[in-house]
C-alpha cells in the first residue's frame, strides 16, 4: 500500500482545494461541492493514466510470490492392438488367447523434451500383457467368460509401465481358448458327469444290496414281514409265501433252511422242468414214497425258479432272463460265487443252446 499513498494524497488534495477556496470566497455549497467532485475525479484519472501506466506496480520489496510455471499440456492417447497373446491359465497345458485394444501416451519428462520415444507402443503392450498375465494365471480354463469381464475391468484403469515412461490402459479385452482345448474340456466335463451318475448308481445298488441282505433277507421272518408290508391285503398269499421266502433268506445267507420252515418247502423234484413246461410246481408224493431230504436236493437255482414262478415270471418271458442275470450279479457282488455259478450254469442258456434254439425257430 505504501507506493500508492502519494497518488491517493494527490487525489485528496485536489478534491479538498475547491471546498477550501469556496468557503473563503463565500461560494454556494452546490458550486464548490461540484468543483470538488470534478477535481477529485480528474486527478484520479490522471494518476491512473500517467503514474501507473495501466499496469500494476512491481513490488520493490519482493513480497509477492512468483507465479508457478504453466503445466505442460498432456499428449492425447494413442492406439495399438494385442492379438491372440497366449496367457497360461491355472491348469498346465491350457492357455488363454488374449486380445485387446491398448491406449497409451508418453509420460511427460523434461529430460526427453523434443525427442520421440519409438519404444512407447512396445512398452504399453508389455505393460498390458503383464497385467493380464497376473489375472489369467489364477483362473480355470473353463471360466474364460467370467475371467474376461474381470480382466476388462482391471485393465480399464490407466497405469504407468515399470519404467514409468508410458501410461497404458486397455479396452475391448477378450479371453478365449483354442477350439481343441474347448473340445477337450467339454469331453472331460461330460465324462466327469457320467462318472458321478455311475458312482451314484453303484452306491444306490450297494444300498439296496445292504438293505436286502442285511435287513430284508436276514431271516425268514424278516423276509415274510417285508413281503407282507408290500402286500398288506394278501394275508392268505403271505402264508403260501413263507416257504419260498424262507428258502430265499437261507440262500442269501448261505445257510440251511431252519427246521421250523422245512415242512413248508416246495418239493424240488422236477420243479424246473415242470416250470419250463407250464406244469404245476409240485405234485403230491406218490403213495408209498418215502421221505426225502429237501435240503439235500434243493439248490440255489431251484429256489430261484420257485421264487420266480411264485411271482408269476415264466421262463419264456423276457423278464425271466433279466431277473436271473441281476440275481447272479448281486450274488457275485456279495462274493457268493458258488451260488452264482450254479444259477448261471443251470438257468442261463449257453451260447450253444442259444444257437440251437435259433436253428429250431428257423426250421
Amino acid at each position: 500500500m505504501r507506493p500508492r499513498f502519494p497518488s491517493l494524497l494527490l487525489v485528496a488534495l485536489c478534491g479538498l482545494a475547491p471546498a477550501v477556496l469556496g468557503n473563503l470566497l463565500h461560494w454556494s455549497a452546490w458550486l464548490w461541492g461540484f468543483m470538488s467532485m470534478g477535481t477529485a475525479s480528474g486527478s484520479l484519472l490522471l494518476v491512473l493514466t500517467f503514474f501507473d501506466g495501466g499496469h500494476p506496480q512491481a513490488d520493490p520489496y519482493g513480497t509477492e510470490e512468483p507465479e508457478p510455471p504453466a503445466a505442460p499440456t498432456e499428449q492425447p492417447y494413442q492406439e495399438t492392438r494385442v492379438i491372440d497373446a497366449a496367457l497360461p491359465s491355472a491348469v498346465d497345458g491350457y492357455d488363454f488367447l488374449f486380445s485387446a485394444t491398448v491406449w497409451w501416451r508418453p509420460v511427460p519428462d523434461p529430460d526427453r523434451t523434443g525427442r520421440s520415444d519409438s519404444a512407447s507402443p512396445a512398452l504399453a503392450v508389455s505393460a498390458i500383457v503383464s497385467r493380464a498375465l497376473e489375472i489369467a494365471r489364477r483362473e480355470q480354463p473353463d471360466r474364460a467368460s467370467f475371467a474376461r469381464f474381470f480382466l476388462e475391468g482391471e485393465l480399464s484403469v490407466p497405469l504407468p509401465d515399470r519404467s514409468g515412461r508410458v501410461m497404458a490402459m486397455a479396452a475391448d479385452a477378450t479371453l478365449t481358448l483354442a477350439p481343441a482345448d474347448r473340445e477337450r474340456l467339454r469331453k472331460l466335463s461330460d465324462l466327469r458327469k457320467d462318472e458321478e451318475i455311475w458312482e451314484y448308481e453303484r452306491q444306490h445298488e450297494r444300498n439296496k444290496r445292504r438293505y436286502l441282505g442285511g435287513d430284508v433277507l436276514q431271516s425268514a421272518g424278516s423276509a415274510v414281514v417285508w413281503w407282507l408290508a408290500r402286500h398288506e391285503n394278501e394275508i392268505e398269499k403271505a402264508v403260501d409265501m413263507i416257504g419260498p421266502l424262507a428258502q430265499i433268506a437261507a440262500a442269501a445267507n448261505n445257510e440251511d433252511v431252519p427246521e421250523l420252515f422245512r415242512h413248508l418247502l416246495v418239493p424240488p423234484v422236477g420243479a424246473r422242468n415242470q416250470a419250463a413246461g407250464g406244469g404245476p410246481l409240485w405234485d403230491d408224493p406218490s403213495p408209498g414214497a418215502g421221505p426225502f431230504d429237501r435240503e439235500a436236493e434243493v439248490g440255489a437255482a431251484d429256489r430261484l425258479v420257485l421264487l420266480l414262478a411264485a411271482a408269476g415270471v415264466k421262463p419264456d418271458m423276457d423278464e425271466y432272463t433279466v431277473l436271473v442275470h441281476r440275481f447272479v450279479m448281486s450274488l457275485e457282488a456279495a462274493e457268493f460265487y458258488e451260488a452264482a455259478d450254479e444259477i448261471r450254469q443251470t438257468l442261463l442258456p449257453t451260447p450253444d443252446q442259444s444257437d440251437g434254439a435259433d436253428e429250431d425257430e428257423e426250421t
